[in-house]
Formats: C-alpha cells, sequence, structure tokens
C-alpha cells in the first residue's frame, strides 16, 4: 500500500458523514479512562469501546462501517506502523485515528503523524489529553499547538527520606528519552535539588507566582533554570511568601502548555496548605517514598487514606527507599507491605556511599553499574510506561543465585 493512499484514507477526507466514537483498547486501565472521557461527549450517540488491539480493530471494521473517531492501540503490536498502513486500507474516507500505546519514541510519533494519524497518546493515558485528542480529531474543540504536560508529584511519607535524590534522577532519565521535563521544588525555605542537580537556586518559582498577570513564553524561560537540553528546574530560596491554592493551579496550568513532564517535589511537611495537597491529588502519577520505619510506615498509611480512591488513569506508586537505611535498625519489607496492604512498586537498595558521593559532586546516579542506578532507571521506564517493573537489587540477585544453585543440583542428581 502506498504512502499516499495511506494518508487518503486516515483522516483527510473532507467529505465524510460518519458518526460515532469507536475505542479498541488492550488493557482495562486504558477501557475505564477511555469510558470516563466518553462522557465529555454526550451529543456522539454510537460509542463503543472493544477490547483488543489494532489488528482486532483491523478484523472489525472489514465488517462495520467505520466511526468517526477511531482511537487504536498499538501497545501490543511488533510492527506498529505495518498494522497502520493495514488499518487504512479498512478504513473508509474522513475517519480520524487516534492511536494509542506505551512507545514514547518521538520517531514513532513523526511517522505516525506523516501517515495522516490525528494524534499518538502514551500510556498510562491522561484524561484531559485524551479528551482534547477527540474534541480536536471530532472538530468540537479547534486545534491548539500547545503540550499538555503529565504530572507526576513526589512526596516524603516522613522528612529526610530522599525524595530530593529520587526526583533529580527520575527527572535527568525523563530528559534523556526525550522528553521537555521541569521540576519545581515547592520547598522555598530549604532542599537541596539546586545542589543535587550541580546548579543555584533562583528566584524564579515565587516570581511566577507573584506575577501570574504577565506570565507569558519568555517570562516562563528567565524563570526556569536549565540543566542540560531537555531538563529545567523552577526553585526559589529563602522567601517566605503564602499563596491560595488558585495560584497554585494556575502555575500548573501555564507550565503544562510548555512541557511534556512537571515534577513536583512536595515538602512532606507543606501538605496541609491547599494549593500543595492539590498538586498531589490532582497528579497524573503521584509517588510516595517510604524509608523503612515505624515513622514512615505510619505516614504511609494516612497518606494513602487522605488521597483516597485514584481517578480514572491515575497511577499511585509506592517507593521504598532503603539507600542511607541502617540495615540494623531497618524494618522488613514483608511485614511492611503486610501492614500496608499492598506491595511496594519499586525497591532502592542501600547505597550511602554510591548516593553521597553523587549528591557531593551534583552527579547523576542512573548508571547500571551499581544496583541503585540499575533501580532508578527502572522506575523512571515505570513512570514512561516503556516496561514493567522488574525485581531489582538484592531480591533480583537472590533470584539468580537461587536458579544457579537449583541447576547445579539438579546436574548432581540431588
Amino acid at each position: 500500500m502506498s504512502y499516499q493512499t495511506t494518508q487518503s484514507n486516515i483522516g483527510l477526507s473532507e467529505s465524510s458523514e460518519q458518526s460515532g466514537l469507536t475505542a479498541f483498547v488492550s488493557d482495562k486501565a486504558s477501557e475505564l479512562l477511555v469510558d470516563k472521557v466518553f462522557t465529555h461527549f454526550p451529543a456522539t450517540e454510537l460509542q463503543k469501546i472493544i477490547i483488543g488491539g489494532v489488528q482486532k480493530a483491523i478484523e472489525h471494521l472489514r465488517n462495520h462501517v467505520s466511526p468517526h473517531v477511531l482511537i487504536v492501540d498499538i501497545q501490543t503490536e511488533d510492527e506498529p506502523l505495518a498494522a497502520i498502513t493495514t488499518l487504512a486500507t479498512v478504513c473508509e474516507p474522513g475517519t480520524r485515528v487516534i492511536v494509542i500505546g506505551n512507545d514514547v519514541s518521538v520517531d514513532l510519533y513523526r511517522e505516525l503523524k506523516e501517515m495522516g494519524v490525528d494524534d499518538y497518546l502514551c500510556k498510562p493515558l491522561n484524561q484531559e489529553q485524551l479528551v482534547h485528542a477527540i474534541g480536536r480529531a471530532s472538530g468540537q474543540i479547534k486545534h491548539q499547538n500547545t503540550r499538555n504536560a503529565k504530572q507526576i508529584a513526589i512526596t516524603g511519607c516522613s522528612g529526610g527520606v530522599g525524595v530530593s535524590t529520587l526526583i533529580a534522577n527520575i527527572g535527568r532519565a525523563l530528559a534523556l528519552h526525550g522528553a521537555q521535563t521541569l521540576i519545581t521544588d515547592l520547598d522555598c525555605y530549604g532542599g537541596d535539588l539546586d545542589l543535587l542537580l550541580d546548579s543555584n537556586a533562583g528566584f524564579g518559582l515565587m516570581n511566577l507566582l507573584s506575577e501570574q498577570n504577565s506570565i507569558d513564553k519568555i517570562f516562563i524561560e528567565r524563570a526556569c533554570q536549565q540543566i542540560s537540553e531537555r531538563l529545567f528546574l523552577l526553585k526559589s530560596m529563602g522567601q517566605r511568601q503564602d499563596f491560595d491554592a488558585a495560584s497554585y493551579q494556575k502555575l500548573r496550568h501555564v507550565l503544562s502548555e510548555e512541557y511534556n513532564y512537571l515534577l513536583w517535589d512536595l515538602p512532606s511537611h507543606l501538605l496541609n496548605q491547599q494549593g500543595i495537597s492539590d498538586t498531589l491529588i490532582g497528579a497524573d502519577i503521584q509517588i510516595l517514598v517510604c524509608a523503612p520505619t515505624m515513622a514512615g510506615l505510619r505516614q504511609c498509611k494516612a497518606l494513602l487514606s487522605q488521597l483516597g480512591e485514584r481517578q480514572y488513569g491515575q497511577r499511585t506508586l509506592l517507593v521504598l527507599n532503603q539507600i542511607y537505611a541502617p540495615r540494623d535498625v531497618m524494618l522488613d519489607q514483608m511485614q511492611m507491605e503486610q501492614s500496608l496492604g499492598r506491595k511496594f512498586d519499586h525497591v532502592l537498595p542501600y547505597a550511602p556511599k554510591v548516593a553521597l558521593k553523587a549528591a557531593e559532586l551534583g552527579q547523576s546516579l542512573l548508571s547500571d553499574r551499581h544496583a541503585i542506578g540499575r533501580s532508578l532507571n527502572l522506575l523512571s521506564e515505570d513512570i514512561l510506561g516503556i516496561s514493567k517493573p522488574k525485581k531489582n537489587g538484592l531480591f533480583k540477585y537472590l533470584s539468580i543465585l537461587t536458579k544457579k544453585t537449583s541447576s547445579k543440583s539438579l546436574s548432581r542428581g540431588y
């Protein structure tokens, strides 16, 4: 099938009389979010959600009329571009196609756009992004050439649990994957994020919160410090000033139009302030960092209770940080999980020397040469949705050792 034919079949005809929304999704979380998003379009009578990927869509459309807006999931597809090309042969002219998947490759996005696809959205899906994508494809929302950043809020279950170390390295990882990333430190009275990123805190955060009526792209660029090509920091030091929830809400909105990812460093002692607590509650991904202590366990329970039920598409990740924890007083991970009623999504292993050296020099911890770097990379990939969490650190080593021991025992006839 030629490139021109692909374009003519996917979303480039002006004479379509089609109607309706149909989504083919391969996982339950996406199904729930799409179902929620469809309620934003009550005037569209024909709405279908079908479990399955792009191959299921191809099979279905060979025998059914194409909808006006079609959402297809390529997560399980080994050759997504070939599959979309085949999809174009069964779509009627005028069908607007939105593709969803877990590959964050910029090249894939560009190739899909060149094929005539309206939009490509990465999982886990963001409700507002999907609403706007469907609205633009159906003509109900005028296209705006703006971003809508994924919001990630990170806080500690108690003070001094290594949130800044975690967020500095997650930010580096997202930027290395090609995402325009902004880290915002809402602790204006302390914190060492600037030092961990080998930078200096300015007055950018306070300036943006104070002068919101005059915020524009140039103002934001001047307020944020550039750490690397795609990583930026927004922070202020030594300025005591209170702002209402509306100020933080507007800040989140204006920044989301300029970046792909917004990382919020939320100090645990300020979570009682409404604007800061709203940032945590409304984030696409909430990350709670817990130390292996009784205080950490108790506060983790309280935070989980405070957050309540997650919204559609929202994720809460629990991270057990053992980097600096003294081993002789460290709580057992399994006992903590039993008490919490859920497992930790990621565990950062004991590595005080490596972490302290990196902090002193303002260097990255993302190297695969040590366990802490591998664990941080797995966490970052989980956030990006490009791989499933794996066993890491000591548990991975013990698993490998057990397999080797079992193999030797079998070979000896034990």
